[in-house]
């Protein structure tokens, strides 16, 4: 019977035992897959470092170079329900009376906004952003709010009543005459037809806020600046797409608005939001800056005459 002989030789030394096994798989690659995945364990279990860090971006300069970090500016323009127009050229400074304009719109008189009464300081503009115009595709990263008292002062004449009790809703004004001066009401509050006191006005010119902004690198920079992640190991965007709403501190209401001429609108009633709702807002990771366009690729928000700019949609129906 043939049978398989072994010679071992006896050494001090320990034994080895050497075995011929394969130590590669077939051509099917199954080694390198299984070597994918035992990195991707590894990966997942060490918890890797993604760079969350979050830098700010600066207004990029001006494409003739005349400055380095130019101030940004933004308009918004508030509906005239008397009109059924968005007034934007300015109300006339005191002592001129002013026409209604801007707040005065949501509610709010010059004197109230003289004084940033309470409604008024938590009312504010939200402006969100959006990595696609498209509603049914974009997703919502961040917002930032402007409030209502940064905006530009303007040396307007606002109304006061002097005396201690400020006149209701349920009071029944009876007359309005100013035979000199001061100006004169007269308020009935038994709605009787009877005179139960004269209030007396005063015009004082004050500091009025409008809804326009212009923000700078120094002083006024609270809404100058873009906050974005540093690295593209996380996420890796380069253009924002910002809409905006106006929320109301008084009455709750929030107005949302254009990127253009509401009444321009071919269907005002019914539009495409991705055309209508967005400004473009493009960053640059090379030098850390950050600047607005229109849809058509037009820079916006460099002057006080090419204004980042709003208008209130009102459903026309």
């Amino acid at each position: 019977m043939a049978a398989n002989k072994y010679k071992f030789t006896i050494s001090t030394k320990d034994p080895t035992l050497q075995l011929g096994f394969a130590t590669t798989f077939d051509e099917a690659g199954r080694e390198d897959l299984i070597k994918g995945y035992e990195d991707d364990v590894i990966r997942k279990l060490i918890n890797p470092t993604k760079d969350y860090e979050v830098t700010r971006f600066r207004h990029a300069p001006l494409s003739d170079n005349s400055e380095e970090s130019p101030d940004i500016f933004y308009q918004f323009n508030f509906f005239d329900p008397i009109t059924s127009t968005w007034p934007i050229a300015l109300p006339l400074p005191a002592p001129n009376a002013p026409l209604p304009f801007g707040y005065n719109f949501q509610g709010y008189d010059n004197l109230e906004i003289a004084q940033n009464t309470s409604d008024l300081q938590k009312s504010f503009f939200k402006l969100d952003f959006y990595d696609s115009p498209n509603s049914t595709r974009q997703k919502f990263y961040m917002s930032s709010i402007l409030s209502p008292v940064k905006g530009t002062p303007l040396n307007l004449l606002s109304i006061d009543l002097d005396c201690y009790t400020t006149p209701g809703s349920d009071w029944d004004l009876l007359n309005l005459h100013e035979p000199d001066s001061p100006l004169t009401v007269d308020f009935d509050f038994n709605n009787d037809g009877v005179i139960d006191q004269t209030v007396v006005i005063y015009e004082t010119a004050r500091n009025v806020v409008i809804p326009r902004f212009q923000f700078d690198m120094d002083i006024n920079n609270n809404g100058y600046f873009f906050y974005w992640l540093k690295g593209d190991s996380v996420l890796s965007i380069t253009n924002f797409y910002m809409s905006c709403k106006f929320y109301n501190g008084r009455d709750g209401k929030i107005s949302r608005f254009t990127n253009t001429l509401p009444s321009t609108i071919p269907n005002p009633t019914s539009f495409n939001p991705a055309l209508y709702l967005y400004s473009r807002l493009r960053i640059d990771k090379s030098n850390f800056t950050y600047w607005l366009e229109d849809l058509q690729g037009n820079r916006i928000g460099t002057s006080i005459n090419t204004p980042v700019e709003f208008w209130e949609y009102v459903n026309p129906v």
